[in-house]
């Protein structure tokens, strides 16, 4: 197998773990919600989208394994999927901030 095949094959592996299992316990923000994306992502990540609005996908944890439930991969608005964002770098955004 090609590694760009073993890489799809452990992404859709993680991506149906994300789909029939819950969150892990210490996951901050559950797939769905929604959550602003700091204006300063420091300078190991300045190349990353900073400053829109997104929804949490799933964390490291979640779909792969481990203890990492603070690196997240979010749908930003008009740009798609991304990941991994830190919890740190995110904020919720609730009815009272639209």
């Amino acid at each position: 197998m090609d590694r760009y095949a073993e890489a799809r094959t452990i992404f859709g592996a993680g991506m149906e773990k994300v789909r029939t299992t819950k969150p892990p316990k210490g996951q901050k923000f559950p797939p769905g919600t929604r959550v602003r994306i700091a204006n300063d992502l420091g300078p190991t990540m300045a190349h990353f989208p900073s400053g829109r609005s997104a929804t949490v996908e799933y964390t490291y944890a979640h779909a792969y394994g481990g203890g990492d439930c603070t690196s997240y991969s979010l749908d930003i608005d008009g740009l798609g999927s991304h990941a991994w964002y830190h919890e740190r770098q995110l904020t919720r955004i609730t009815k009272g901030d639209i």
